[in-house]
């Protein structure tokens, strides 16, 4: 992300009292003047050129009405990567750690283990790998299939799936909590490694379509430890007894691609200074209303939009003053006699 400073001193203070010393004068008086700064951020929105998807889904002998459900909402998270431009690999594994031909290892259907912009007919070949049937272990281990299938296996069954210069997103689909246990990884020791495991913590999600703390009818038990880890690495959250996963899954799309509807500015502003615009493609759009359309995130020192969503390499253009509390030691330096 590109971001170009602008400064310039502008207001200045004098001491009451000064003081005169006849003959040359050396160097500059301390304290020196403060600056008043304008600052303008030049904020692009990006996408991540290619992005690795893990779908995590639960196939004991309950699940073959939310298998259908997810396999037949897809075109709507698909949508946001065709004609992208994004290289994206989306695969699939299910919680069974028993039976060795599962334990981790990517769903293949006809020899293709994960959907990619090439692939023909991605609708249908994702509908095949989710509805895997129910046939699964009933302990199931969604935190150990997907820890398995993104770390222990990807040198080996499902080589070539995860790309270390990639975003990584997970999702578990189950209609029981996790029972993964503390083997390979324990629950902590998962989301340190999701924290770490790529360069920006953007670029990494972990969401839970589980049972909700709150209840939900015809599912076994609350998900709170795909909820947990959720919570900690950031996701999307859905309760699976929900009819429409259109919503979920677009939500899941957009999270996928790497857009963003925050952009977190370089300094600290004064709030009433802040005005905004971007730069499209050409076209200039200014009719972005402080309240109504964006806000300023103070804690995160971002703005916000409240619904729009700025194209792929759109401009969000940022100018403000700085608050006077945060102007660096450059803003500070006398200039040169």
């Amino acid at each position: 992300m590109k971001r170009i400073l602008v400064a310039s001193l502008a207001l200045g203070c004098k001491s009451d009292v000064e003081f005169v010393q006849p003959g040359e004068v050396f160097g500059v008086a301390n304290p020196v003047e403060v600056a008043d700064t304008t600052q303008t951020d030049r904020l692009v929105q990006m996408t991540i050129p290619s992005v690795d998807v893990l779908f995590v889904v639960d196939n004991s002998c309950s699940m073959d009405a939310e298998q259908v459900l997810l396999g037949s909402n897809f075109p709507s998270f698909l949508e946001w990567f065709q004609g992208s431009g994004l290289d994206y690999h989306i695969g699939v594994v299910s919680t069974d750690m028993v039976d060795p031909l599962q334990a981790g290892r990517l769903r293949d259907v006809g020899g293709r283990r994960w959907v990619q912009e090439d692939s023909p007919n991605p609708e249908s070949l994702f509908a095949d790998m989710v509805q895997m049937g129910t046939s699964g272990h009933w302990e199931e281990k969604g935190r150990d299939a997907a820890y398995t299938a993104i770390e222990l296996l990807k040198d080996s069954d499902n080589q070539g799936f995860v790309r270390d210069d990639a975003g990584m997103h997970i999702t578990v689909v189950s209609d029981e909590n996790d029972d993964s246990g503390a083997s390979p990884v324990s629950r902590d020791e998962f989301v340190d490694y999701l924290l770490n495991l790529r360069w920006s913590r953007q670029r990494v999600s972990f969401s839970s379509i589980v049972g909700p703390t709150s209840g939900c009818p015809n599912i076994g038990s609350p998900g709170t430890e795909y909820l947990e880890v959720t919570r900690r690495v950031g996701g999307v959250v859905w309760p699976i007894c929900s009819d429409d996963w259109s919503d979920m899954l677009d939500q899941l799309g957009f999270l996928a691609v790497g857009l963003t509807r925050e952009f977190y500015l370089s300094r600290r502003p004064v709030v009433d200074s802040l005005e905004l615009q971007i730069e499209d493609g050409g076209n200039v759009l200014t009719n972005f209303v402080r309240g109504t359309d964006w806000h300023y995130d103070e804690v995160r020192n971002s703005v916000v939009f409240e619904e729009y969503l700025p194209n792929p390499l759109a401009t969000v253009v940022v100018t403000y003053e700085v608050r006077a509390t945060d102007q660096s030691a450059d803003d500070l330096t006398p200039p040169e006699q």
